[in-house]
């Protein structure tokens, strides 16, 4: 080899072994089998799988069309894409709706099951080339390899015109049975109407949100406002003796302990049985490490600020708001107020 060739390859390892450094929230979706995740920057909204429309023969992996914010948008079979074995269709798929630079589209998943910090010094490259590269890197989560999808390559595939199966058509795993067809179009129209109603306007990052349940209760935390997601089970909660009853106790996470909110007994008094699963919601602050126990991650959505109706003002504040979606009642949590409130803090 030359010095010139050997300098190459010497800054050719040099950079393969630069480790990326920071995190990023990823919405982790099962496709399938499997585990899956977006970055959660390009996921505009999540939706209940609705009635889509097939005007004509459409790409094998086009599934059909669908009417989002005056823009009608693909519904993209992933699975054609991945090459993975296609089930039917049901009621309870979602519809992740995602943008990539100017393109928007939704993509079929079986479920949405979190949504999550991840340091990028622990995603690995995948052990093999491909040409597509529709999977960027693995996370390892749970001991469960999770397949990070290169957005840009699955916006580019998107958006090719030809078509790599032809002969299948994406439609015939569509529900067809009279129940669900009712269902899917009772959902389109509901979607229709709130957005006749609500008029597409320009959303910002204040307008994402993240959906949890704590027992029966839906509540909405601001994207922006959350620091980090951790899983209970990965950490060990601390029980603090002589602190109110909504303080569950304090977890160890990166060498800080966090004060455990249970925010049904926080906000309603109601106090639930401790089942030591769940995940944690990390609020951002700099002056307070306070984190929410969470039953389960649901899905995001976007919520602009002229839906938001006010419940009580206690002090000055405003913890907790509330909006409609669907039928569905989500309680909003304002955390600058909630931080701000002193009940919060031992004194």
């Amino acid at each position: 080899m030359s010095e010139i060739e050997n300098n190459i390859v010497a800054l050719d390892n040099e950079i393969n072994s630069i480790v990326p450094t920071g995190d990023k929230i990823y919405t982790i979706v099962t496709i399938g089998q499997d585990s899956y995740a977006f970055d959660s920057k390009n996921v505009l909204e999540i939706l209940k799988f609705v009635e889509l429309s097939r005007p004509e023969k459409l790409p094998s992996h086009i599934v059909g069309l669908f009417e989002y914010d005056d823009k009608v948008i693909s519904i993209v079979d992933i699975k054609s894409i991945l090459n993975i074995k296609r089930e039917p269709y049901d009621v309870n798929s979602m519809i992740v709706i995602l943008k990539v630079r100017e393109n928007v589209f939704g993509v079929i998943v079986n479920k949405v099951t979190d949504i999550k910090r991840v340091e990028l010094s622990k995603l690995q490259n995948t052990p093999y080339n491909s040409a597509c590269n529709f999977i960027e890197c693995i996370y390892n989560s749970e001991n469960t390899n999770c397949g990070i999808i290169n957005l840009e390559a699955l916006s580019n595939r998107v958006l090719e015109h030809t078509d790599e199966n032809g002969q299948f058509d994406a439609g015939e795993f569509l529900p067809k049975d009279e129940k669900s067809l009712e269902i899917l179009h009772k959902r389109k129209l509901e979607y229709l109407e709130k957005t006749n109603k609500n008029p597409y306007t320009v959303l910002n990052d204040n307008d994402e949100f993240v959906s949890f349940f704590v027992g029966e209760n839906r509540y909405c935390i601001r994207m922006n406002d959350i620091r980090g997601f951790y899983k209970l089970q990965e950490t060990k909660m601390i029980k603090v003796p002589c602190t109110p009853d909504f303080i569950l106790g304090l977890v160890n996470i990166k060498g800080d302990f966090v004060c455990i909110v249970d925010i049904k007994n926080y906000f309603h008094s109601q106090k639930l049985p401790y089942s030591g699963s769940g995940t944690i919601i990390i609020l951002d602050s700099d002056e307070f490490k306070i984190g929410i126990l969470a039953d389960a991650i649901s899905e995001n959505i976007q919520i602009k600020p002229d839906e938001l109706r006010l419940l009580k003002k206690q002090e000055g504040r405003c913890e907790i708001t509330q909006y409609v979606k669907d039928g569905e009642i989500y309680l909003v949590i304002n955390v600058p107020d909630m931080l701000s409130n002193d009940k919060l803090f031992i004194r």
